[in-house]
């Protein structure tokens, strides 16, 4: 490992792979797959933090209006939009508004047929910088064109671009879209998901696909565990998964509960001197809930 002070060397019995872009399993040589090879993948979002927001006159614009103005305001040539139906969120902080707007391709690919994206620092610093060019032009269109906005002012950038894919692990099991359509229930899943298929792609606009209503797809433990190793877990957007699969449950809550899965069965492994896959998982009292409900804490779960 690069550190600081130099290379370290670093000895466990179990590791866990929270890079979110699969770095020890690519390192390792074990099997992943590039976002962009096979499906596009998921574009980049610089987020911002719009100050001084009239709250009550942003509110009474409908979502509808806001893209009409978006799609105007780009069609008319005096701002740079790439993304025509973003999307702006109140925040804790009266006043303050969150957004989610930008959007930036996520690799490229070259004469040779290899993919180029944020695992190479050079891109990285090129969409950094790409990203926040573009929240100054979608600040700049928020202040002149939607109501609310006129005395607003940029206030914060994100710590760093939004990413959503770059290496998939291949994993004791594969999530797919089918699965997700489904809300399919597995034997050793360690979390729900009830988002649905949320497609960044490149263009003007994001492509969803719903779960049935009410309903959640569960998440198998087996898609945290590295196919090709013996002692390997993955937590987070590099889990196993195929893009469409990817693109619902890759969001923050749903690597959150991969996280405690990981670690809990890290830990549990690593004691009993055991391979994770022999870490069993509990099953169920009940049905899983629908999404939406109160989950219930249990001390015996």
């Amino acid at each position: 490992m690069a550190t600081k002070a130099g290379l370290r060397r670093i000895e466990g019995r179990v590791f866990i792979d929270a890079s979110g872009d699969a770095d020890l399993t690519a390192y390792a040589g074990f099997g992943f797959e590039t976002a962009g090879e096979v499906e596009p993948a998921q574009t980049l979002t610089t987020t911002f933090r719009m100050a001084n927001v009239d709250l009550a006159r942003r509110r009474a614009l409908p979502r509808a209006e806001l893209v009409r103005r978006m799609t105007e305001a780009a069609a008319s040539g005096r701002y740079d939009l790439p993304r025509r139906e973003g999307s702006d969120h109140v925040t804790p902080i009266e006043g303050v508004t969150a957004t989610i707007m930008t959007r930036l391709e996520s690799y490229r690919r070259e004469p040779d047929g290899r993919i180029v994206n944020i695992t190479d620092p050079d891109f990285l610093t090129a969409a950094e910088i790409a990203g926040r060019r573009q929240a100054l032009e979608y600040a700049r269109f928020l202040v002149d064109c939607v109501d609310g906005y006129e005395r607003a002012a940029l206030v914060a950038l994100g710590t760093q671009i939004g990413i959503r894919e770059t290496r998939r692990v291949y994993g004791d099991y594969r999530l797919t879209r089918e699965d997700v359509l489904s809300a399919r229930q597995f034997d050793d899943q360690i979390g729900l998901c009830g988002a649905p298929i949320e497609d960044h792609r490149a263009g003007p606009d994001t492509r969803w696909q719903y779960l049935p209503e009410g309903q959640a797809v569960g998440i198998p433990y087996r898609t945290l565990l590295v196919r090709d190793a013996a002692n390997v877990l993955v937590a987070g957007r590099c889990f196993s998964a195929t893009h469409d699969a990817h693109a619902s449950v890759r969001s923050m809550a749903q690597c959150m509960a991969m996280g405690q899965a990981a670690g809990t069965a890290a830990a549990l492994a690593a004691a009993a001197g055991r391979d994770p896959r022999d870490v069993p998982v509990p099953q169920p009292p009940r049905p899983p809930p629908a999404a939406g409900a109160i989950l219930e804490l249990r001390a015996d779960a």
